[in-house]
């Protein structure tokens, strides 16, 4: 079973929602394979924070006012219908309606990490949201290092080009480790720097006829940036101001 296919079903597995012989394989190639058993606790952690935080039920009138405020913010007429008992004073209705609102972007916020939109290049989301599932974690790395000749060395098996590793603490962008990610149908080296309270994920992996640098660019409040230099392909994310990126770029 490939990468992809293992991780398409990890949500489901996680939910005990597969066949026992379908599980099996899953499991099987999760144990086996580095950046899948990353994903997948990465979802993990996802699922047993969002349990923290419990589950209320919904007031019976919610899904109706709702839909009687989107109606009214789109200029149309819709009579609510009637269900005595059920009436609720206006501060409150309001109060629903906007965490309902604030819920439906939560939603379409957190789709748009985990599903690429048609608009966002598959490399430039996965970048993206390799980026955003290392930052929910306890830790960034896998291997905390801020010396290269530690991380370059721990990349050796585990992907099959040895990245080139740079410490930039005296240019103001320290390295603090690395991790595996899992990019554009195969894994990556990632190395992972700061720069005051900024993180910055550098994606790196060999150069192939197939690659494609792409300009700047800003997704979902990140600054992206890509380009190709000794035969690789780079790509960086951060919260950091785009300048401050291309200086980086320069660096490495």
């Amino acid at each position: 079973m490939r990468c992809e296919e293992v991780q398409d079903l990890a949500s489901a597995w996680l939910d005990n929602e597969l066949s026992e012989p379908r599980a099996g394989v899953v499991a099987e190639h999760e144990a086996g394979c580095d950046a899948c058993h990353a994903y997948i606790a990465d979802l993990r952690l996802l699922a047993e924070q969002m349990a923290k935080y419990g589950r209320e039920p919904a007031p019976p009138d919610l899904e109706e006012r709702v839909r009687v405020n989107l109606a009214e913010e789109q200029g149309r007429s819709v009579i609510p219908e009637t269900r005595p008992g059920r009436w609720l004073p206006p501060a409150t209705t309001q109060w629903l309606t906007s965490m309902a609102a604030v819920c439906i972007l939560s939603i379409f916020g957190t789709w748009a990490v985990v599903r690429p939109p048609g608009t966002i290049p598959s490399t430039q989301h996965d970048v993206v949201a390799a980026h955003v599932r290392s930052l929910l974690q306890n830790s960034t790395i896998q291997v905390p290092s801020s010396d290269s000749h530690t991380v370059r060395p721990w990349f050796a098996g585990k992907v099959e080009f040895a990245p080139p590793v740079k410490d930039l603490t005296a240019e103001g962008f320290p390295l603090v480790g690395g991790r595996l990610d899992y990019v554009d149908g195969h894994r990556v080296a990632t190395l992972v720097y700061h720069h005051g309270l900024h993180t910055i994920s550098v994606f790196v992996w060999p150069e192939t006829a197939a690659s494609a640098s792409a300009g700047p660019a800003r997704v979902e409040g990140l600054n992206v940036l890509s380009w190709t230099k000794d035969g690789m392909v780079w790509w960086a994310v951060s919260d950091m101001e785009p300048g401050e990126l291309k200086e980086m770029r320069a660096l490495l």
